[in-house]
């Protein structure tokens, strides 16, 4: 490892914080290593909640507010509260995983559920979470490189489990990306366990080799046979920490609007999925990456694992959709784009139907 027992050595800080805010006022305390505790695996995602308490080196996934989460070169990654104290050492390598919209499983050591308006800042290989009140809730140090890491191939803006889109990338920075569409009727199949279907608008944007997409997601869930409503900022390739906000159950019918947002003042992109029909949301905010020219935009059908046109729900209309750049109305031009690896069985019924471009666009299925 490269952690010892005693006094755990923290990175020093570098540029690239968030506008107005003082990372140095976060840094971590010194970090007791406790050589005497078991490493596990976990099968849930290492979210931060209050009242969480951890006993005997076991946890559900949840972990204590303020908890400091460092992921060593060894493949283990360890756990400790704001105080510095080792309170959990995991197996990442025997740790369940976990699906994501941005179309790679991670471990569930890489994936943490935050509250509502939480806002995530990268320095380095440290990330900060603070929460609406500005509290730090979560710190994240990722202590492994890139470099001879099994890393899958991304699934998504690539091809593999994109079923349809409608997508565009725009020669001038995109800061505003917002759609609204309508829950539609849930796959005949109800999905199995390790199904999943995602609809969402996204942005999406490459720095250096690691490719952020910024997702207002409604899933349908093959485990909970619900659609549900989650921001996600969404990182590929699989070992980089992936953040998103807190799920909420929907129904067919109910309108949805997803919105993405650049504030300039804040150096934040915020991630809002809102539920018209019963007032629910998920949303956070990250400066994971700065707009940029050429990002990729588009609305999208997702598909995990889907055999046959049971698996697939019903058409799927968004509208009212708006693109800006800087608050200024860009010009898109929108263009259809299908799977080939999907099955031709639910490929052959599917149509990206561009009813008034960019506005206005139908993603068709059998159903």
């Amino acid at each position: 490892m490269l952690v010892s027992a005693g006094v755990m050595p923290i990175a020093g800080a570098i540029e690239g914080e968030g506008a107005g805010i003082d990372l140095d006022r976060y840094s971590p305390p010194q970090l007791n290593v406790d050589p005497s505790i078991e490493t596990i695996a976990i099968s849930e995602a290492l979210s931060p909640q209050s009242e969480r308490r951890i006993t005997d080196g076991r946890t559900e996934g949840g972990i204590p507010f303020g908890s400091i989460v460092v992921h060593a070169a060894d493949g283990i990654t360890l756990v400790f509260d704001n105080d510095g104290n080792q309170l959990l050492s995991i197996s990442d390598e025997k740790s369940g995983k976990l699906p994501t919209p941005a179309g790679v499983e991670k471990s569930c050591t890489r994936l943490h559920q935050l509250p509502n308006d939480s806002r995530v800042y990268h320095r380095g290989d440290q990330t900060f979470v603070l929460d609406a009140a500005g509290e730090l809730i979560l710190t994240v140090i990722d202590e492994t490189s890139s470099s001879g890491q099994n890393v899958a191939e991304p699934k998504m803006w690539t091809g593999n489990s994109w079923v349809e889109s409608a997508e565009d990338r725009p020669n001038s920075n995109i800061t505003e990306y917002t759609a609204y569409w309508t829950v539609p009727s849930s796959p005949p199949s109800g999905l199995a366990i390790n199904e999943r279907i995602y609809l969402f608008n996204g942005i999406e944007g490459t720095v250096n080799s690691t490719t952020y997409l910024l997702q207002p997601v409604l899933a349908y869930n093959g485990s909970t046979h619900q659609w549900e409503g989650q921001a996600w900022a969404a990182y590929s390739p699989n070992y980089q920490d992936s953040y998103y906000g807190p799920l909420f159950g929907t129904a067919t019918g109910h309108t949805m609007r997803g919105r993405i947002y650049w504030s300039s003042s804040l150096n934040l992109w915020s991630i809002t999925i809102y539920d018209h029909t019963t007032g629910q949301y998920s949303s956070l905010s990250t400066q994971c990456m700065q707009p940029g020219a050429g990002y990729r935009v588009g609305c999208v059908l997702e598909g995990w694992n889907i055999d046959d046109n049971t698996d697939v729900p019903g058409d799927t209309l968004f509208y009212d959709m708006v693109y800006k750049s800087y608050g200024a109305p860009m010009s898109i031009d929108l263009e259809p784009w299908y799977s080939t690896e999907v099955p031709y069985e639910i490929m052959q019924y599917c149509w990206v139907q561009i009813i008034q471009d960019p506005s206005r666009v139908c993603l068709h299925t059998y159903n």
